[in-house]
């Protein structure tokens, strides 16, 4: 077993320090191989998973409002990153998710650099914007922003590191034909420790910046709120989640839960899917005991996040990810950024709207932004539209066929009009449906393709769609 460890660690080190990592990087993924040798799955012991408090652990962004209304003069302590690592690989992208058209033909990307320079223009106040991107996406992301005139003082990106992926039967490293694939992203709690490497952290404290909020580059709704950064600032908190109420569209969100050791309470923790042991799943993705999720929208103090990692204890949740490589199973060492609440005392799960938490995970998440659901606003924040709002309407479930509407090319090609959906509560198409002239659609709506062609939504000679099935 001892030569088994020290030949795994030998040619993780290798590999590695080859690409120029550093020893500390390199000796935590060291300790997280470890941890899978020693049995370590990533999995939960559930009878630790305690509830929160809402009084103590929560606060409403309502109340934060009614008794926050700051001087725009705050915003310059702060600092947005976009995590801008992914490829969008789920819909059938090959470049980074945040570079396709949403709304006016204007990228993620366009749009958040608009909401930065209008913050400026309008307070004369730079927040700056940064990117996390990983080895897949920085070289294009960074063309979009000069292609579109986005400049600021600092830096607009840093880079992610990069892990070998290993072998699940004796941990060492894959050997792949295509390099790339011998390696993956860490999962975004890596933003820590590089932001500290790159020596980005530094330099935003030495100019005076004291709160970074940070978001998932895919989520359209997470945007700069001076109330929140009022509120930290004010109570000194170090850590602050932004959470919104479960719906059966949100089965996969992670949530936070109190820590229960021998009976008593200790430290705050994220708990993602990946890490529910399988016969508490029902639980999990139910609405009893959570009844909240994480958006992944986080406001974190940058001064107590570089004491916390120099003490050295600095711990974030293992999660554990087999995949198949060239037909090898391997496991991706990953962690969340979220568990880093786990590291800090003085920490709030703020409850939000469900318009602040706008993600772009797949092609059913894309229709609903694009369409009238949600509005641009003259800040270039995206939110979802007033009349769907006075309507007390949520989010909208949409399922299209997998096998139709699965990556972006083909949806591209079958919705080259996008439906209104503003009044719609649920849409299901089934088959391969071509919406080839501008419909609405209201209530609970299923159309059906029940043949083995493509029939076009003009042949229902329908303007709008009410609650009902339509079929082919």
């Amino acid at each position: 077993m001892d030569s088994m460890k020290t030949k795994s660690e030998e040619l993780i080190r290798n590999k590695m320090s080859s690409e120029g990592m550093s020893q500390t990087f390199i000796q935590d993924f060291l300790k997280k191989t470890d941890q899978v040798r020693n049995g370590e799955t990533g999995m939960v012991r559930w009878e630790e998973v305690g509830d929160l408090d809402p009084v103590k652990d929560e606060i409403t962004l309502e109340r934060i409002e009614a008794e926050h209304a700051p001087d725009p003069e705050i915003l310059k302590n702060l600092v947005v990153i976009k995590l801008n690592g992914g490829l969008g690989t789920s819909m059938g992208l090959s470049g980074p998710k945040s570079l396709i058209p949403l709304k006016d033909g204007m990228s993620f990307l366009e749009i958040f650099a608009k909401q930065s320079q209008v913050i400026q223009s309008k307070y004369n106040v730079s927040v700056p914007l940064i990117l996390m991107d990983s080895f897949n996406t920085q070289k294009e992301s960074q063309a979009e922003l000069k292609r579109i005139g986005f400049s600021q003082k600092f830096a607009t990106s840093f880079l992610q590191h990069k892990v070998p992926r290993i072998l699940k039967e004796d941990l060492t490293p894959i050997s792949c034909q295509n390099p790339d694939d011998e390696w993956c992203p860490p999962g975004h709690g890596d933003i820590w420790i590089s932001l500290l490497e790159t020596g980005l952290l530094d330099t935003l404290i030495e100019n005076g910046y004291k709160i970074a909020f940070v978001s998932n580059g895919d989520n359209l709704g997470a945007t700069v709120h001076p109330g929140i950064l009022s509120y930290m600032l004010k109570e000194k908190l170090e850590f602050c989640m932004e959470m919104t109420p479960k719906t059966l569209a949100d089965k996969k969100g992670g949530a936070i839960y109190r820590r229960i050791v021998n009976g008593k309470p200790e430290n705050y923790q994220l708990l993602e899917t990946a890490q529910v042991p399988a016969d508490h799943m029902h639980e999990f993705e139910g609405l009893g005991k959570f009844r909240t999720f994480s958006t992944n929208n986080l406001w974190i103090d940058l001064v107590a996040l570089k004491e916390r990692i120099l003490q050295g204890n600095f711990e974030l949740s293992l999660i554990v990810n087999p995949k198949t490589v060239e037909g090898k199973e391997v496991l991706q060492l990953e962690t969340a950024m979220g568990s880093a609440i786990r590291n800090f005392n003085r920490v709030k799960g703020i409850i939000i709207p469900r318009d602040r938490f706008a993600p772009v995970k797949k092609c059913e998440d894309y229709l609903v932004r694009r369409s009238d659901a949600y509005h641009l606003r003259d800040d270039y924040s995206i939110t979802m539209s007033e009349e769907r709002k006075k309507s007390a309407l949520g989010e909208v479930l949409i399922s299209l066929d997998d096998k139709f509407y699965k990556k972006i090319q083909d949806f591209n090609r079958l919705f080259p009009e996008i439906p209104s959906l503003v009044r719609c509560t649920s849409l299901q198409v089934k088959g391969e449906v071509l919406f080839d002239r501008k419909i609405t659609i209201v209530g609970d709506v299923t159309i059906e393709n029940n043949g083995s062609s493509p029939r076009k939504i003009s042949e229902l000679n329908l303007g709008i769609f009410e609650s009902g099935k339509y079929s082919f």
